[in-house]
């Protein structure tokens, strides 16, 4: 099953990521997860009005289950990066897998960064689920400017990003890794679901109300 599963992920290479020659071309820019799900925050707040009460247990519930996500990222992590996987197929004991040689991530080098589980997947899939829980709606629509964001030539400003809703964006960030080439999809997916399972945690049981009813359905009052 693993073999049949590293065979799929490695038949999008050639669709998802460039070889050397065109990686540095189309090197995209490099985004903080972490600071650009809190900007998200801050613009969710902004659109729904929340006083300053909800406002700090909506930073608080997305910071502390990014942070606690960092810990299921360090447990999980194993010790392949994709490029060795895509330069060294030869070697994996998989008949069905050719290497290639020349093959580079678009997004530059990984470094030591192992290759599973995606952690920009992982901060994502917890911020965009607590935002979901805290606010009963995973739809709410929003725009991001990232601080990396390229310049848009027809406005001169800052390209910014729309989002249909939380997983919407979430997925965006982490199917981004996928193509730059720093993992494979099921260390996005399952980056995402950890996260998500994080997030789920803290709206049952953290940051709740004192006295009283602590919660409408499964979303934190």
């Amino acid at each position: 099953m693993r073999k049949t599963a590293l065979l799929a992920m490695l038949a999008l290479v050639p669709l998802l990521g460039p070889p050397a020659a065109d990686a540095a071309v189309t090197k995209p820019p490099d985004v903080d997860a972490v600071g650009s799900w809190n900007t998200a925050a801050l613009e969710i707040v902004r659109l729904k009005r929340a006083g300053d009460a909800d406002a700090a247990r909506t930073y608080a519930m997305v910071n502390v289950g990014m942070y606690d996500a960092v810990n299921g990222i360090a447990t999980a992590r194993g010790d392949h990066a994709r490029t060795s996987a895509i330069q060294q197929a030869d070697t994996d004991g998989n008949p069905y897998t050719d290497k290639v040689d020349t093959w580079r991530a678009r997004a530059g080098n990984p470094g030591t960064s192992p290759e599973y589980v995606s952690g920009h997947s992982t901060f994502s899939g917890a911020a965009a689920a607590a935002l979901a829980g805290f606010f009963c709606d995973d739809r709410i629509p929003f725009t991001l400017v990232t601080d990396s964001a390229p310049i848009d030539p027809a406005t001169g400003r800052p390209w910014e990003r729309r989002f249909p809703g939380f997983s919407a964006a979430a997925g965006d960030a982490g199917r981004s890794r996928v193509f730059g080439g720093l993992h494979f999809e099921f260390s996005n997916r399952d980056g995402l679901a950890m996260g998500s399972n994080v997030a789920a945690e803290i709206l049952a049981r953290r940051l709740l109300l004192r006295s009283g009813p602590t919660h409408v359905g499964a979303c934190p009052r």
